[in-house]
């Protein structure tokens, strides 16, 4: 029993107390010592006039203001974000792919991310290099072989003239004296030719002609061997 003059609330027979003086009884006052707070809908410990999320008890705040409780927002101080949906530190709005951690930007807007683009570009780039140097050594051994072509063909040249003796008009003006011995043949440049010529151990060089006849010099002519 209260009496009326101590009673805050005659008319209430479940409230006698307001000691927050918030208009509120204390038995009906979730906070009966907190004049800005009465009631506690979500009954998380935070009364609703500074719950932003009154209804939900696993969010009271929110920091950035986006609607999302800074319990479930991913950048409670950014309200341009709130989910990082494949976890790459960035955050979906701003995440071109906000579903693979490995691409965030998609700067000529191809649709490929810039990791994929960079990559497939460098290999391409590799590609480009080792085909110019495989056509390079291709070149380069084609050269090769044309000069050991030329060279080899140059050596058979040569070889094959110096295995051919050197041929020569051969007549018997080799001297002032002309041979008037029967066994000499008086030749023409025409007729005969020098097919061998050498020198043998005894001093002596001779010739051998294309009518298979062998000369020697005896010092002033040139005289066939009988």
């Amino acid at each position: 029993m209260v009496g009326d003059n101590a009673d805050i609330f005659p008319n209430d027979a479940n409230e006698t107390i307001d000691s927050d003086g918030d208009g509120v009884g204390d038995n009906g006052d979730v906070f009966p010592n907190d004049a800005l707070e009465t009631v506690d809908s979500d009954m998380d410990g935070i009364g609703d006039n500074s719950d932003a999320f009154p209804t939900d008890s696993s969010e009271t705040v929110d920091s950035d203001s986006d609607g999302v409780g800074d319990n479930a927002d991913w950048a409670p101080n950014d309200s341009n974000e709130t989910l990082d949906s494949d976890g790459d530190m960035v955050g979906d709005n701003a995440d071109a792919f906000p579903n693979d951690a490995n691409e965030t930007l998609d700067s000529d807007g191809d649709g490929i991310g810039d990791v994929a683009q960079a990559a497939a570009e460098a290999a391409a780039a590799k590609q480009k290099e080792e085909d110019e140097q495989r056509r390079n050594m291709i070149i380069i051994a084609v050269v090769a072989v044309i000069i050991v072509a030329l060279g080899v063909t140059m050596f058979v040249r040569k070889r094959g003239a110096s295995s051919h003796p050197e041929v020569k008009e051969y007549g018997y003006g080799n001297s002032s004296v002309q041979p008037t011995n029967d066994s000499v043949p008086q030749a023409t440049p025409s007729q005969l030719q020098i097919l061998n010529q050498w020198t043998d151990e005894s001093g002596y060089t001779w010739r051998k002609m294309s009518d298979g006849s062998h000369h020697y010099w005896d010092g002033n002519d040139w005289i066939k061997h009988s």
